[in-house]
């Protein structure tokens, strides 16, 4: 009979499967994000800058259509976002049920009471102090403002209680949990497992590694040194913890406190 570490997948295999559940959701919510938002007449990235806001109305005023802005509602993202999150999420699940795994043991599942509060102050140093020093010198290349576009027009869509509580479902919730299972329970496990002969470099290549992906998936040129930082201390954290938790706190702190500050803007 094969014992329980016999049963787990190789850490090749967790690697792959990591790829795979990343290809899969990106191109399932993709399809399936085009074809609603398109049938529904939204626009996923409307800018949301005064001088855009009053550019579009005129726009709208000179063609005689409704006023409106167009964003895709924040509740039909986080709609729009469960089959990515289905993806990230369920392809650990299925290999644990079907393999018999323990999710405490082999993927890293849990938490401690430490865990939020150093996460918290983690995340939120890491947005607050570790990302300006990182973009410092690249602001003399690119537009500061351009760096929060993405995340100011996601927040802008949040223009109800309801369409609050859906961009803390999103970004504060849904996309640590789901991210970090994923990119740190099975990726950086695999690649660390995998590379672990290697000795402190190949903890170190397996950190730099599961966090380039994170940084990379989502497809975000300027905030590509920023998501690589926080993927890095995230892992970092798990690492040194082998819990779950520690990264999902650092990322929701990270998540939480840019969605304070571009909501205190707007408001």
């Amino acid at each position: 009979m094969a014992s329980v570490e016999d049963s787990a997948p190789s850490p090749g295999r967790r690697v792959l499967l990591a790829f795979a559940a990343i290809f899969v959701g990106i191109v399932v919510s993709s399809a399936i994000g085009a074809t609603v938002v398109s049938a529904a007449g939204w626009e996923f990235d409307v800018p949301s800058g005064l001088g855009d806001d009053f550019g579009r109305i005129a726009g709208q005023v000179a063609a005689e259509v409704p006023l409106d802005h167009n964003r895709v509602p924040l509740v039909a993202r986080v709609l729009l976002t469960v089959p990515l999150w289905v993806c990230l999420l369920g392809v650990p699940w299925l290999v644990s049920r079907r393999q018999k795994l323990d999710l405490r043991r082999d993927f890293g599942w849990g938490s401690s009471r430490r865990d939020v509060g150093v996460g918290l102050v983690v995340g939120i140093a890491t947005q607050a102090l570790l990302l300006p020093l990182i973009y410092m010198p690249l602001l003399r290349f690119i537009d500061g403002d351009d760096l929060a576009v993405p995340a100011r027009n996601l927040v802008a869509s949040a223009d109800s209680s309801l369409g609050v509580l859906a961009l803390v479902a999103l970004t504060v919730v849904g996309a640590p949990i789901a991210e970090e299972f994923l990119y740190r329970g099975l990726l950086h496990r695999g690649l660390a497992e995998r590379l672990a002969h290697r000795g402190r470099i190949g903890r170190a290549l397996a950190v730099l590694g599961s966090s380039t992906v994170f940084a990379a998936s989502h497809f975000q040129l300027l905030q590509f040194p920023g998501l690589l930082a926080v993927g890095i201390v995230a892992a970092v954290a798990f690492q040194m913890t082998g819990r779950l938790g520690t990264a999902i706190w650092i990322h929701v702190g990270f998540n939480a406190t840019s969605v304070v500050v571009l909501l205190r803007q707007i408001a």
